[in-house]
């Protein structure tokens, strides 16, 4: 039994675009005290939400959930419980970002540099022994990337990104 089976019917693939671009458009000028652009985190820029917006509606459109019980492994799936979580992933993956008050609510980093008053971490004499970084997972280069912008401001390294980046 192949994919022939599953119900199909056509839809504007840009029914829910718009909510995922309002996303983009909320953080696409931001950038935390870490350096990290909004925009380019898949967490707060929409990708996430889309694509599990994307991937509901395709399991319900194609009806795989009817199908599944009669192929390899899918008698074990619970597509109720998949669909839960697809909505949780749309309703909190939009991360309105940092300067928003976004990101993980204790992150250190912006903890700290909002009780110093700096907008990048560059601006910190202590940059260099800081150990806020560790969560992130390649501290060294956020640092890294800090100490080469520093004199710059948010705006010229949001700027720089975008150049470097597409969308």
């Amino acid at each position: 039994m192949g994919f022939a089976c599953f119900k199909y019917r056509r839809r504007n693939l840009t029914e829910g675009y718009g909510m995922w671009r309002e996303a983009f458009d909320r953080v696409k000028d931001q950038m935390g005290p870490c350096s990290i652009a909004c925009f380019s985190c898949e967490g707060g820029n929409g990708t996430i939400g889309e694509v599990a917006w994307r991937l509901q509606d395709t399991v319900k459109r194609t009806g795989i959930a009817s199908i599944a019980p009669m192929l390899p492994g899918g008698a074990e799936i619970d597509f109720n419980q998949l669909d839960k979580i697809l909505n949780w992933m749309q309703a909190n993956t939009n991360c309105p970002g940092c300067e928003q008050g976004g990101g993980p609510p204790d992150c250190p980093i912006r903890i700290c540099s909002k009780g110093k008053e700096y907008d990048l971490c560059s601006e910190c004499p202590d940059l260099e022994g800081c150990d806020k970084f560790n969560w992130l997972g390649n501290p060294e280069a956020f640092k890294k990337r800090l100490k080469e912008s520093k004199g710059r401001s948010k705006r010229e390294l949001v700027e720089e990104v975008k150049s470097r980046t597409k969308r």
